[in-house]
């Protein structure tokens, strides 16, 4: 009886107050109605894209100098990067100014506080976030679908161009401490060009190698030919049978040999041919000079080829995104759902008309006087 009689009773306040909740429905029906013809439709576009691997933007897997399997699309840090891209006032900036969002807004952009209000108007109708699939959506509403897609399309280009130009910078910066060094490293190795031909001239050391196998060769023909002709002279001085001018011949090829000897073995030949002496004191201080030379020639043909390397990358278009989808143009509106808001809005005024009247019905017998 006590379930019978509670629910008789609802249906009692339900009934001697069914004019206010139906005049309250009807009213809240209108409003609604009303609202939802009045606010703005609003058309939503998406485009999809993976971030590319940030390797790909260098010189050492472009030109085959790294082993590792090339990767094309990003991982963890590259999708961070690249909502961080995306989220940036840089961004917003420039959809901004490129496509004249204070008057579309109708914000005045002379106010002072007219930035603040047309990044927080766009911020509200853009989202960038990454999908289970680890791809990244960005997302813009507009009153206008054509203008929602090509917003979008250009924000994302826009985001692939500011990804783009961070890596150029410091492709730059680098290119600029290379040409620092390769200026230094021409000055060095012009100065070491210079000090091998000093040292060269001084001690008349031009092919180490070479001449030292020259003068071994004179030395050994010089000894021979002394060693020869003073056997001889041996020989054949005294004999009456052998004619003067022989014997003079013979004493004058050794007079030559020996003389050929002693300008090979002696200091500082006046004459200014490479002597023995001269070769042994310079080929250190030559070897040595060449050598430096080399291996700063050889520095430098390997940072040119680098710096040449790091300027061709600098020089080439590496997306930073890779596109799944471009934004297309909607052809269905995102929002406002007209009919959910009008049922809504006479659902929550039946409701909060009914516990109204249940409120009043249950206090209905309290003498609010005497309580006053």
């Amino acid at each position: 009886m006590s379930n019978r009689d509670n629910f008789l009773d609802v249906l009692g306040t339900i009934y001697r107050w069914r004019k206010a909740l139906r005049n309250t429905c009807l009213i809240a029906l209108a409003g609604s109605i009303g609202i939802a013809i009045w606010m703005d439709t609003y058309y939503r576009s998406t485009t999809i894209f993976y971030p590319s691997n940030q390797d790909l933007s260098k010189p050492e897997l472009i030109f085959g100098a790294m082993s590792k399997v090339t990767e094309y699309f990003g991982g963890d840090k590259d999708v961070d990067r690249i909502l961080e891209i995306a989220a940036s006032n840089e961004l917003v900036d420039y959809m901004v100014a490129r496509f004249g969002l204070f008057q579309h807004y109708g914000i005045d952009s002379a106010s002072h506080e007219g930035r603040y209000w047309v990044r927080l108007r766009f911020r509200d109708l853009y989202a960038v976030q990454k999908n289970r699939n680890d791809a990244i959506e960005l997302t813009i509403e507009d009153t206008d679908p054509t203008l929602a897609s090509d917003m979008a399309n250009a924000a994302r280009d826009r985001v692939d161009e500011i990804a783009q130009n961070l890596t150029k910078d410091s492709q730059a910066k680098l290119i600029s401490a290379y040409d620092i060094n390769l200026s230094r490293k021409t000055t060095e190795l012009s100065r070491l060009s210079d000090s091998v031909r000093i040292i060269q001239s001084r001690y008349k050391i031009y092919s180490g190698g070479e001449q030292g196998n020259q003068l071994s060769r004179q030395l050994s023909r010089a000894e021979e030919d002394i060693a020869r002709n003073s056997a001889r002279l041996e020989v054949l001085d005294g004999n009456p049978l052998i004619p003067l001018d022989t014997i003079e011949y013979i004493k004058a090829n050794l007079r030559g040999a020996s003389r050929q000897r002693q300008m090979l073995l002696s200091p500082n030949s006046k004459s200014g041919n490479l002597t023995i002496r001269d070769y042994n004191e310079g080929i250190s201080a030559v070897a040595i000079a060449n050598d430096l030379h080399n291996q700063a020639r050889k520095q430098l043909s390997y940072d040119i080829e680098r710096y040449n390397q790091i300027l061709a990358t600098f020089n080439t278009k590496i997306p930073a995104v890779q596109i799944v989808e471009m934004a297309e143009i909607p052809v269905m509106k995102s929002r406002p759902r007209r009919s959910i808001i009008v049922i809504g809005a006479v659902v929550a005024a039946f409701l909060f008309t009914l516990f109204a009247a249940f409120l009043a019905d249950a206090y209905r017998d309290v003498n609010w006087k005497e309580l006053k």
